[in-house]
Formats: structure tokens, C-alpha cells, sequence
């Protein structure tokens, strides 16, 4: 019985200490059950805290991540070493990966002793890419290419750049010429057509047609010319065509000089035969035109001798002194005679030589009466009121 009451006892003892040590424990959160869980996921604060999650894997993404390229450019083609005043050409190859963009477009800046002859490239798209060849002239001893940044652009707006393309630096020969170098160098120079008349009493006036490749026919000239300029020059970078005239003296029988030959790097010699056509041309704009005579002291003195031959061959009764007396008599009343005019319209061009793509030196403020001194084929060779010799189209005289 004792030992009954005693565990019973000791039975009530252990479960009150349980209940103390229950109620002073911490309070702790209990997981929920699946349904708790999906009923608090549709919560507002768990709302706001998705977002919270997704702008933070926002900022964790990397803010300076490189933009995706469409533009690859790179220099696939240029001449190691070049001479002075030659004309040369560098190809660049772009690949462009997306068909949205307008057009592609290059950037030159810097470079030194180079002068670029082409503002738009020749264009070639084969392989996927595009080939765009520029053209340049070497104009100083040393050679330095410019920087190009090619670019293109997209949706009319949005321009893209590639990365630039640094200039390299060429080897450059600076020529040692003769005396009768024409400042040419060529693939290929060629003399067309020529054609050689009487300046004036002292001098001859050839005109000729030449043609090339590769060249700069804008630095030609004539060492011993003692006049000279273009009548028409139209320089391309491949191919290049020019009207070119010298005042020669007339003691000169062939027109010499020489051009520098880029295939086979050695000069070569031009010779043009001076052939003297027969029609008197006097076409400078600057040189007084030949006298032709018909000036007032001329007829008087004429005159005055044709009066003495008259008198001395009443006295001498000499039929020879009669015809001497008519003949000084004629010619004086041939200078006499009044010059041809002819009439400009207002607005004509005056022409320094009868040919097509003649250089035009002057046009007429208004309507002229000039001195006509001689016509071929469809030109009119005038007297300008400044004593200048020029050519007009028949088309620019007045019919009426």
C-alpha cells in the first residue's frame, strides 16, 4: 500500500514539472500544412515579395554586357611600296550580319602625305561580303594611310560603328627625272590626235589628245613650251583623258618629253612630229595676234608711192614705172578696204581654240560687233574690243 501511494505521488510530481517546462519554452513557428501554404502564396505580402525577388535578379544581370555586333570590317588589300605622285588603291572587306541596315558608310581621318581621290568607294558584294576599293595619290616623301571607322546604318536612325582601322605607313621612292619629264606616271600614256598650226610669225601652236591609266594627267607639262595649258582634263583614277596645247617655237621639228612607266618602273620617251597644217590659227588670249596690215600709215605710204611712180613715168614715158604706180596704188587701196564685222549675241561664248571642249576664256556681257578675222568649219574667229583673239560658234552670231 506504501509503495502504491508512493509511485502515485511521484506520478502527479512529474507531470506538473512537465507542465512548468511547456509553458516556458519559446514560441516557434509551425509548418504549414500544403492548403496553408497555397492559400498564403495567394496573399498579397507574398505578392510583394516575388517582386522584390525579380528585381533583384534584375540588378544581379550585368549592366555593361557588350551590345550584340552587326558590322565587321578589316583592310584586305594595300600596296607596300609606292612612288611619288602615284595614283594607288586599298580594298576593305565588311561583312554585315543583319538585312535591316541602310547603308554602309566609312569615316577617313589623319593620314599624312596622301590625298584620297574618291569620296564613294567601287562597291563589289561576293561571299557574303562587301569589297569597296578607294583610291588615293601619294603626294608627299613619306606615306602614312588615314584612320578609317566604317559604319552602318539601321532603321534610317540608328547608326552602328565598327572598330576603326588604324592607318599603316607606306614605303614611298621619291623619282630622280630628266630634264624633259613630263611630271606623268602611268600603266599606260597614249597620244591620240594631234594637230600643229601657225601661232604666228616666230611660233607654232600644237594641239594633242592623250589618254591614260592610273595616272594624274593633271600634272602634265611641257619643259619646253612657252605656253601651255588644258583645253579639257578629266582625271579618274583609273583612267584619265586630256586636250592639251603648247606654243612651241618654229625651229622645233618634234615635241619631246618623257613619262615614268609604273609596270616597267623605267621612263619612257614621247616623240610628236611638229607638222605644220596650212590655215593660220592665232588663239592665245594673252599674246597680241599677228598684224595683218590694214592700219592707216601703211595705205598713205603705199599711196604716196604710187603717185611718184605715176609722175616719174608721165616724165620718163615708161610703161614699167606705169605698172610699178598701179600696183602701190592697188595695194593701198586694199588696206583700205573696211575689215569684216561680224555680230555676237549676248550671253556667246568666246572659245580660245575651234574645237570641241575648248576652254571658254570669256562670255559676252551683251551684244557685240568685232573684227572678223577668219572662219573653220563651225567657228568664227574674232577681234575682241581688248584685242584678244577668240573663237565663237557660228550658232552664237546674229543672223540678223
Amino acid at each position: 500500500m506504501r509503495l502504491i501511494l508512493l509511485a502515485f505521488v511521484l506520478g502527479l510530481l512529474g507531470m506538473l514539472h512537465a507542465e512548468d517546462m511547456r509553458f516556458s519554452l519559446p514560441e516557434t513557428e509551425m509548418p504549414l500544412a500544403a492548403s496553408d501554404q497555397n492559400v498564403h502564396q495567394n496573399e498579397p505580402e507574398s505578392s510583394f515579395w516575388m517582386f522584390g525577388e525579380e528585381e533583384n535578379d534584375a540588378q544581379t544581370s550585368d549592366p555593361e554586357a557588350p551590345a550584340v555586333r552587326h558590322l565587321y570590317t578589316t583592310l584586305v588589300e594595300k600596296p607596300d611600296r609606292l612612288f611619288k605622285g602615284e595614283i594607288f588603291s586599298i580594298t576593305l572587306r565588311s561583312i554585315v550580319t543583319t538585312d535591316l541596315f541602310d547603308s554602309l558608310q566609312y569615316a577617313f581621318s589623319g593620314g599624312t602625305g596622301v590625298e584620297r581621290l574618291s569620296e564613294e568607294p567601287e562597291r563589289e558584294f561576293r561571299t557574303h561580303a562587301y569589297y569597296d576599293r578607294f583610291y588615293f595619290k601619294v603626294t608627299g616623301s613619306r606615306a602614312v594611310l588615314p584612320d578609317i571607322t566604317p559604319s552602318i546604318t539601321i532603321d534610317s536612325y540608328d547608326e552602328e560603328t565598327s572598330d576603326p582601322i588604324r592607318g599603316e605607313s607606306i614605303d614611298v621612292t621619291v623619282l630622280n627625272p630628266p630634264k624633259d619629264f613630263s611630271g606623268i606616271l602611268a600603266e599606260r600614256f597614249s597620244v591620240t590626235h594631234v594637230k600643229t598650226t601657225k601661232y604666228d610669225k616666230h611660233n607654232n601652236i600644237i594641239v594633242f589628245m592623250a589618254d591614260a591609266n592610273r595616272s594624274d594627267l593633271g600634272d602634265f607639262t611641257v619643259a619646253s613650251a612657252l605656253k601651255q595649258s588644258f583645253e579639257s582634263l578629266q582625271v579618274d583614277p583609273y583612267a584619265s583623258t586630256m586636250t592639251y596645247y603648247a606654243v612651241l617655237p618654229d625651229t622645233v621639228e618634234t615635241l619631246k618629253f618623257q613619262y615614268f612607266n609604273l609596270r616597267s618602273q623605267r621612263y619612257e620617251r614621247i616623240a610628236i612630229p611638229i607638222e605644220v597644217d596650212d590655215d593660220l590659227v592665232s588663239t592665245t588670249i594673252d599674246i597680241k595676234p599677228i598684224e595683218h596690215g590694214h592700219n592707216y600709215q601703211k595705205s598713205i605710204i603705199f599711196a604716196a608711192t604710187a603717185a611718184l611712180f605715176f609722175l616719174l613715168a608721165l616724165w620718163r614715158r615708161s610703161w614699167t614705172l606705169l605698172l610699178l604706180a598701179v600696183a602701190a596704188g592697188g595695194y593701198a587701196a586694199w588696206l583700205n578696204i573696211p575689215l569684216r564685222e561680224v555680230c555676237i549675241k549676248e550671253g556667246a561664248r568666246i572659245y580660245l581654240l575651234p574645237m570641241r571642249n575648248a576652254t571658254v576664256f570669256e562670255i559676252t556681257p551683251t551684244r557685240y560687233t568685232l573684227e572678223m578675222q577668219g572662219h573653220v568649219e563651225d567657228y568664227t574667229k574674232v577681234k575682241l574690243l581688248n584685242n584678244k583673239i577668240g573663237w565663237v560658234k557660228d550658232e552664237d552670231t546674229c543672223k540678223d
